[in-house]
């Protein structure tokens, strides 16, 4: 299959299986850059079918890029309610208002006026000028990347890299049709070339894929093995309250906080009558023992051996030294970086009136209670992945 034949196999599989959206509809070109804005700020993070109701109902409420500049928050807010990740329609209100201030009320055609925008990067901006401005760009979305990966059969960490798809994307050619061609494309991705069980029967590229030729459709490279390691976590429980530490020891769970833990032995943990758990992790199986022999193994690694059966000594050093560590605050509060304020998920908040009033029985808890029963009712379980439903 030569180079422009590529364009013309996809277009007409296109043509004949594309989805009958809101925002393809044949309209003004003003109303398209409009219905182009919108559309791509909701697919954001978000599917197609679910975007679909949202699109229709704020095109109903908001019909053009003017309207948009003007709405008061309140009225955008319910335009919105539902879709999630609500930076993204403050920053299309945003983008609303520079676009009348400093580009004439004219939706930018270059990427680098679209990247001035609040709310858009590299791939909203192609996305963009390939749809509402019909330019000779691809968009490299997940879909796009997806076809890319088993065309090539790229599985390796250096050959999924963002430069080398780009690279790649030359397979693709161009078409006067750029418009058609980027939603094509993606529509390829998401209709027939899908994460699981692609539909490689119906799939235009057949003849150049070499996932297909070599029947592997998984996208990366599977651990052959998976290396198990052994670890003691120790629970130091004082008054309704744990002891937690900043990780800075182990690569997994970097900087969070966890239960004191420390690699061991094979042996010691077979040989250990605590509780066990296993926890499969991408790269490592982990197998843990939770001890839970509170003040003397607390006591004892503090340097403190030989006074344990004074009781009475061994508490009040117990409670002295817990509450220090666990109730002396040290919070250091960082300025939010400038380069990612206003950006993805910055305003993230959770507003439980709602919740409240459609469940007033519902008892919600502190954290040390939700920590007190993490403890207690999973993770010293026989086996915490067996829930009782």
């Amino acid at each position: 299959m030569t180079s422009q034949n590529i364009p013309n196999k996809i277009l007409n599989w296109y043509d004949n299986n594309k989805r009958d959206l809101p925002w393809r509809k044949k309209v003004s070109r003003t109303q398209k850059e409009y219905f182009t804005l919108v559309s791509e700020f909701m697919l954001q993070q978000t599917q197609v079918k679910t975007v679909i109701p949202y699109f229709e109902n704020f095109i109903s409420k908001i019909p053009d890029l003017k309207s948009l500049s003007r709405v008061r928050d309140a009225k955008l807010m319910k335009c919105w309610e539902g879709l999630g990740y609500y930076s993204r329609a403050r920053n299309l209100k945003k983008s609303a208002k520079q676009i009348i201030n400093e580009f004439k009320g004219q939706l930018p055609k270059n990427e680098d006026d679209l990247k001035s925008l609040p709310g858009i990067g590299d791939y909203t901006s192609n996305a963009i000028m390939a749809i509402a401005f019909n330019k000779k760009i691809i968009p490299l979305d997940g879909n796009v990347e997806r076809i890319l990966k088993r065309i090539f059969n790229l599985k390796k960490k250096a050959e999924i890299t963002k430069e080398n798809l780009h690279k790649k994307k030359k397979f693709f050619g161009f078409s006067e049709r750029s418009n058609d061609y980027a939603q094509a494309l993606m529509e390829l991705g998401a209709l027939v070339c899908k994460p699981t069980l692609p539909s490689c029967h119906i799939c235009p590229l057949i003849d150049n894929c070499k996932a297909y030729k070599k029947k592997d459709f998984a996208l990366k490279n599977k651990n052959k093995f998976n290396k198990t390691k052994y670890f003691e976590a120790n629970v130091y429980r004082h008054k309704n309250k744990y002891l937690l530490i900043k990780n800075k020891k182990f690569n997994f769970l970097k900087n969070l906080v966890i239960f004191p833990m420390e690699e061991i032995n094979k042996k010691k943990f077979n040989h250990s009558d605590y509780k066990k758990i296993n926890v499969k992790m991408s790269n490592m199986n982990m197998k843990i023992i939770i001890n839970t022999n509170e003040k003397k193994k607390f006591c004892e690694s503090l340097g403190v051996q030989n006074v344990y059966n004074y009781k009475e000594y061994i508490d009040e050093l117990y409670d002295q030294i817990f509450d220090e560590l666990v109730e002396s605050e040290n919070i250091e509060y960082i300025e939010m970086p400038e380069t990612i304020k206003n950006q993805y998920q910055y305003y993230t908040q959770a507003q439980m009136k709602k919740f409240q009033n459609a469940f007033p029985d519902f008892k919600f808890h502190s954290l040390e209670e939700g920590v007190d029963d993490y403890v207690k009712n999973y993770l010293m379980q026989e086996n915490p992945f067996e829930r009782s439903r």
